[in-house]
């Protein structure tokens, strides 16, 4: 009787409790307004493995026709074109995070509030939190997609090495700061083809009847306080401000960590972007396009709880069985061309603390 009088007493069943936690933790996520399940978003959701058997999936994508174009009397035999495939594959695994309170009864006593609900709701924001953390994880990665068309070291392309740790110490707190020209050229390396085989599509965001395309990018409150503070342009320009003000009140842009615009990109600011240890202190920002990351879910949040000792020692558990990956598409293997990053342009600047 403890186990139920203890679920009874303390608040829903599992079963009615778990119902929304997916929906309720992803919204407040610092990338939800970037995910969704479309490949036009920068974080591509994947739900196939909830509704079907497996262990990993394949996220794919089609090159552009290569060849194939004639004209006059030309023969269209024998001057075909070809369009080559690209996949990517991610594994699921378990995400499990676990609480337990002992002592209920006394614990509730000594309390005002609901000690196991306080738990449960614990274990949504270690789980909002954690899946934040993977997403910058990943798409923090250098291990693999790295070419210079996808990377930006300071204000100079020129500040490029093969090696990654070498081309971090190029970077200084006078030239290197982040600016508005260094997202003009992170953008550049997004739409123009040099040192790479793509383009970064932007994401496309409906306004009204009509779409708009805009690339997204995070950086860590020490570069984009030099950024505001010391470059004339972006003071000039007074882009702290909606950038669409008839749609303010849009999830694009509202929110304190949204900074402004700038050139077709959203800036907003993190304080877990990561900060790396050079020459000097530098941060890692990203400026996504679409379809850079995918998340994929084998099983959203599942909420199981048991009790101990006739219901004194409690223990609940939120599980998820999930993986991502920063797309990097297998295009050495399928056409000879470079493996780089497919929607992710890595942005480096000073990040020197106050």
């Amino acid at each position: 009787m403890s186990y139920t009088e203890v679920l009874t007493d303390h608040d829903l069943t599992a079963e009615q409790w778990e119902t929304g936690i997916s929906s309720e933790y992803l919204q407040q996520l610092q990338w939800s307004h970037v995910m969704g399940e479309s490949s036009d978003m920068p974080i591509q959701v994947k739900m196939d493995l909830s509704k079907k058997a497996g262990d990993a999936i394949t996220v794919g994508i089609r090159s552009r026709l290569k060849g194939g174009h004639v004209t006059g009397r030309n023969k269209g035999t024998g001057n075909e074109g070809r369009v080559d495939f690209y996949g990517q594959r991610i594994t699921i695994n378990n995400d499990r995070q676990l609480v337990k309170v002992e002592d209920v009864p006394m614990s509730q006593k000594r309390v005002p509030w609901d000690v196991l609900m306080q738990a449960r709701e614990a274990l949504v924001d270690q789980s909002k939190q954690q899946l934040e953390d993977d997403i910058m994880t990943a798409a923090c990665d250098t291990s693999a997609g790295r070419v210079r068309g996808r990377y930006l070291y300071g204000a100079a392309d020129s500040n490029w090495n093969a090696t990654h740790a070498a081309a971090l110490t190029a970077i200084d707190n006078v030239s290197d700061q982040l600016t508005t020209n260094i997202l003009d050229i992170a953008k550049r390396k997004a739409t123009i083809i040099v040192n790479a085989t793509a383009k970064i599509r932007p994401m496309k965001v409906q306004v009204g009847q009509s779409f708009q395309e805009w690339f997204t990018s995070f950086h860590h409150p020490y570069s984009l306080r030099d950024m505001i503070t010391n470059d004339a342009a972006w003071k000039n320009a007074q882009l702290n401000v909606s950038p669409v003000t008839s749609n303010k009140d849009h999830v694009l842009y509202t929110g304190a960590s949204f900074k402004g615009s700038w050139n077709g990109v959203l800036i907003y600011e993190w304080d877990r972007i990561p900060l790396i240890s050079s020459t000097i202190q530098v941060s890692h920002g990203l400026l996504l396009g679409a379809q850079a990351l995918a998340v994929v879910w084998g099983q959203t949040s599942k909420f199981t709880e048991d009790t101990e000792d006739m219901g004194h020692d409690y223990k609940a558990e939120l599980h998820e069985i999930r993986g991502m990956s920063k797309i990097v598409y297998n295009r050495l293997s399928v056409s000879g061309e470079s493996n780089e990053d497919n929607g992710v342009v890595h942005i480096f600047a000073a990040a020197v603390a106050d």
